[in-house]
């Protein structure tokens, strides 16, 4: 950031900033404010969000009990999503073989945000490592629509989908 940029460096920009996905530009703003400010709430308040989406990465997958249902449910749990799933062995082999037999186990999670330009949508596909479990996923934007399936992606690319979760809409 230039140096005339930094005298209209504000909590409502970095806000603004964090909205739009501009992670990077937003950091930027922020640590201007925290030289500033180090202990106003606010930005305070926007480190955390911003630490809070920088969280993404290979989330723990804790183990559940079986119920013998395919199934995939997203909620909010204390700022971050909790997706549990099941898949059951009939449902992995029928969608195994509408694949081939090659590929792996996902959790396809779509995601609808606001961005600099309308709405933003993303997939994100994370390997279930577990037949049925918990997750919890930070980094996911704070206003969004998020919606989830689980299901058997083939190397050809093809996903068959097992189970979906109904819309969740979250905002701060």
């Amino acid at each position: 950031m230039n140096d005339t940029a930094g005298a209209f460096v504000t909590a409502s920009m970095a806000e603004i900033l964090l909205l739009q996905d501009q992670l990077d530009e937003a950091q930027s703003v922020i640590e201007t404010l925290e030289q500033r400010s180090p202990r106003d709430p606010r930005v305070v308040a926007l480190r955390a969000r911003l630490d809070r989406r920088r969280g993404i990465g290979d989330p723990v997958q804790t183990a559940a009990a079986p119920t013998g249902i395919d199934q995939i449910s997203v909620a909010p749990v204390d700022g971050v999503l909790r997706i549990d799933w099941e898949l059951t062995p009939d449902g992995l082999d029928l969608a195994r073989r509408r694949v081939r037999y090659s590929g792996r186990s996902v959790i396809r999670l779509f995601t609808a945000a606001p961005g600099p330009r309308g709405v933003r949508t993303t997939v994100r596909d994370i390997e279930a490592q577990i037949p049925a479990g918990t997750m919890h996923l930070a980094g996911t934007p704070d206003w969004a629509v998020h919606t989830a399936a689980v299901g058997f992606l083939g190397h050809n690319g093809d996903f068959v989908p097992m189970a979906r979760a109904l819309p969740l809409s979250v905002s701060p």
